[in-house]
């Protein structure tokens, strides 16, 4: 799996995060911008929006900010973002986009099985915002190999894994009728 940096710059944005939220609780007078303290806390924004506009590569940021759509990315571009998987701050956001824009494409074979172990990896890993997401584009993408991966998982000594299994498949059969 190539992670193009996305996890390492995902990493800086959650610590710029944390950093804000450690310096605010310190602060008094967020006006007083002579406070040490305040200064503290208005350097850790700066650091945060510093972190956030690298964490992106350019198109990505465009589809972020709003001035590109995300049905204008390259599939291989939007499958690495998913691969990857970091997670910072709004990352599911953009992963939802980026799976709306999936849902709607003609995928090629090989794209297909790498979504599906992406979604398969999501089942075993992560209880996160776009998880429905996944679970609707997997009802795009179902065939007899990635079902029977699911019902495989349904029993899962791990209860969360087996609840995200039955969901995605639970999306796929209602996709079906």
């Amino acid at each position: 799996m190539r992670d193009f940096g996305y996890s390492q710059r995902g990493r800086a944005v959650n610590e710029a995060q944390a950093e804000i939220h450690a310096a605010f609780k310190e602060v008094v007078n967020r006006n007083d911008q002579s406070d040490p303290r305040t200064k503290r806390w208005l350097k850790a924004i700066e650091a945060f929006n510093a972190a956030y506009s690298r964490v992106y590569p350019q198109d990505l940021r465009l589809v972020e900010q709003g001035t590109l759509p995300a049905s204008e990315l390259d599939t291989s571009d939007i499958l690495d973002f998913l691969e990857a998987d970091p997670v910072f701050f709004r990352s599911g956001y953009m992963k939802e986009t980026l799976l709306s824009a999936l849902k709607k494409r003609s995928l090629e074979r090989r794209e297909i099985e790498r979504l599906q172990t992406i979604i398969l990896n999501i089942v075993q890993n992560a209880d996160r915002r776009e998880f429905r997401r996944y679970c609707r584009t997997a009802a795009t993408i179902p065939d007899e190999h990635f079902k029977e991966e699911l019902q495989a998982l349904q029993h899962s000594g791990d209860s969360d894994v087996r609840r995200r299994a039955s969901w995605v498949l639970a999306a796929i059969q209602g996709a079906a009728h």
